[in-house]
């Protein structure tokens, strides 16, 4: 059995004012506009809903776009980025994906295994929990550089082939490894993916503990500090996911995930599934990270001799 966090009491416990219903209806409103596919209508709906929220927030929007032809087909993924705090020096990055699965490769039922996910945790979840956030930078900006990332093209690659999935994480990694090399690079990131599960569970993910311990170690230490009893100590399955084409940039970077998720890939990963108070708790941590944690001080670009 993993050993639960020590909670801190509730006098102590940094609280910060995320809404879990107004997350939750966040993620009502994604799984409402229909599968999240590269050129479907509900992927281009919720795209230009996603750059209104930001937009609407004070939110510095940017859209990367890139044509994949990684799986064999083109894909048109779209990240859209968000800068909140100041406009230069290093970033913190908050990802999350916002596509989601064109099949239910788990379902039990092999009549079901073509129907596309709905990605109310598979997706959804992570994109309510970032504009939690944005609700607070909104109101009180950032110390540094905030960037919040919703990728695109998490979940189009087919299970054997591992290269094929995390394309809108891929072609960002790309464009910040020079500055990485220049020492301007986002100075970590973290990955929000599964993370409302009614039944929330987070455990430390293991390629994370493995090159980023110290970005693990700064989670549970927001758990902590948040009182967020669904977070563990104890390392629990390797899992491709956003933060790996990080780290191959260079980027420090940790996967925040609850992979025991039965509806995972299935047509059943639909609203039920989640809970306003697992967003809520995950979005304090999140908050914690941006204004209370070490990495929410500014730290200033080299300068060039």
């Amino acid at each position: 059995m993993a050993v639960l966090l020590l909670v801190a009491p509730a006098a102590c416990a940094a609280r910060f004012d995320v809404d879990g219903e107004r997350a939750y209806a966040r993620v009502v409103h994604q799984v409402e506009a229909g599968p999240r596919i590269p050129g479907s209508a509900g992927h281009r709906a919720v795209r230009e809903w996603l750059i209104g929220e930001i937009a609407r927030l004070g939110g510095r929007v940017s859209v990367q776009g890139a044509l994949d032809t990684v799986a064999g087909r083109p894909l048109e993924i779209t990240n859209i980025i968000a800068r909140f705090g100041p406009s230069a020096g290093r970033s913190l990055v908050l990802g999350a994906h916002w596509d989601t699965r064109a099949a239910s490769d788990q379902a039990a039922d092999p009549a079901q295994r073509s129907l596309p996910v709905p990605g109310a945790n598979d997706g959804a979840s992570g994109v309510a929990v970032l504009l939690e956030v944005a609700e607070l930078m909104s109101r009180r900006p950032p110390a540094r550089p905030v960037d919040l990332v919703f990728f695109d093209g998490e979940d189009q690659g087919r299970a054997a082939f591992p290269n094929e999935f995390s394309r809108g994480a891929r072609a960002f990694a790309d464009s910040v490894r020079p500055l990485v090399a220049a020492g301007t690079g986002p100075q970590a990131a973290f990955i929000f993916d599964m993370v409302g599960d009614r039944d929330l569970g987070i455990y430390p993910e293991v390629i994370s503990q493995e090159r980023a311990s110290n970005l693990v170690e700064l989670v549970l230490e927001a758990a902590r500090a948040t009182g967020a009893v669904h977070f563990h100590t104890r390392a629990r399955y390797a899992i491709t996911d956003d933060h790996v084409p990080l780290l191959d940039a260079g980027v420090p970077a940790v996967d925040i995930i609850d992979f025991d998720y039965r509806a995972w890939h299935t047509p059943a990963d639909l609203p039920d599934q989640v809970s306003p108070k697992s967003l809520a708790e995950v979005a304090r941590v999140a908050a914690w990270i941006v204004y209370r944690s070490p990495l929410a001080r500014p730290i200033s670009a080299p300068r060039n001799p």
